[in-house]
């Protein structure tokens, strides 16, 4: 199984929407054949795991990291393959999380008279899908906020400068943090104020995929054609209220490059985020990362629509009562209606720390 799921691995840069998977025949202790998901639309782990081991499957002994899928989508079942070629017994990571297929590919190969084994590794398995478990269980993506900040707070200076609050290392980190989801988001003011370009790293193999894709919130002031993320090939949303669509159209007309509209339902002038979640999912989006600031970060923290949370501190103080926080928008009335914030892992990357984790449910505000 640990084979499997670093065979599986080889699929993170092309197979999302879809789940990374992979599987091992084994035969008499031997490893007969293996394989992995290797792209969107293309055959999944299974069959080429089996292709791969032939006539030695008779008898054999499947693992799979995920459920074998037992209805037709856009490959053929694997369940029934599985039975045809012979397989004595399968053992699964993890059930399908998706109602169309969860708990069925295990019923079938046990009516087809084949031993199945569920459960091992499965905390391992979700955790490399969890972006496939949120879309298909919540239908959104799964979302990871980073921010970087200084001892204070602080994630620009009164002018507005904030290159560079964190260390080389730390900034390495984050091009390869962004390298590991499907789209990454900014705020319009750090849109306009930073000009991002939202690479991963130079040479990264999600560059040929087309990864991560550029999400920008805008305003209807519109923006500057020449602005870095319209300088390569990636895809590049331009979110904004759908009250706005009229403006934005115009502005829109001499922008070239790879790029498209994006309107979403607002609330008090501000696009609602699980909307925009919601339309993110439907263009086969699974794992966002938001890399702020402070107003976006309160609007996806206070619609609860964050799963884990990046912060890195850089050993700097900023001050200045108006530079931007790291966290801002409206806030919480109470301490008792804060934010808990749940460490899971902490490590230093040059002169900074970086915390990984996620946020407590907060208590009902009022």
């Amino acid at each position: 199984m640990t084979l499997a799921l670093a065979l599986a691995e080889k699929g993170k840069f092309t197979v999302s929407p879809n789940p990374r998977v992979g599987a091992c025949v084994v035969s008499d202790g031997k490893l007969v054949g293996s394989g992995y998901h290797e792209k969107f639309g293309g055959p999944h782990a299974e069959p080429n795991a089996l292709a791969k081991a032939g006539k030695r499957s008779r008898g054999a002994t499947l693992y799979v990291t995920l459920e074998p899928c037992s209805t037709w989508q856009k490959t053929p079942p694997c369940a029934p393959l599985i039975k045809a070629k012979g397989i004595r017994s399968v053992v699964i990571g993890c059930l399908d999380p998706n109602p169309l297929n969860r708990g069925k590919g295990v019923r079938f190969l046990r009516k087809a008279g084949i031993s199945v084994k569920c459960g091992v590794m499965a905390a391992a398995v979700e955790k490399q899908n969890e972006g496939f478990f949120r879309y298909v269980t919540a239908g959104r993506p799964f979302v990871t906020l980073k921010m970087a900040q200084t001892l204070d707070g602080k994630i620009a200076t009164r002018e507005g400068l904030s290159r560079w609050i964190s260390s080389p290392p730390s900034r390495d980190f984050v091009h390869k943090l962004r390298e590991e989801h499907d789209a990454v988001l900014v705020g319009k003011n750090t849109f306009y104020q930073d000009d991002p370009r939202l690479a991963p790293p130079r040479n990264s193999p999600a560059l040929v995929a087309g990864k991560p894709r550029k999400i920008i919130l805008v305003s209807e002031k519109g923006w500057s054609p020449r602005a870095r993320v319209f300088r390569d090939d990636r895809l590049t949303l331009l979110v904004f209220p759908e009250s706005h669509l009229k403006r934005i159209v115009k502005k829109a007309g001499s922008l070239k490059g790879n790029w498209t509209l994006l309107p979403v339902k607002e609330k008090n002038g501000r696009v609602r985020i699980p909307e925009l979640l919601k339309k993110l999912a439907g263009l086969g989006i699974t794992k966002l990362l938001v890399e702020g600031g402070g107003e976006t970060a309160w609007s996806f923290l206070e619609a609860g629509c964050v799963d884990r949370a990046v912060w890195i501190v850089a050993p700097k103080v900023f001050g200045g009562r108006d530079a931007k926080t790291s966290v801002e928008g409206r806030g919480v009335g109470s301490p008792r209606q804060g934010f808990v914030f749940q460490t899971e892992k902490i490590r230093q990357c040059g002169s900074d720390w970086i915390l990984e984790g996620n946020f407590q449910k907060q208590r009902t505000r009022k």
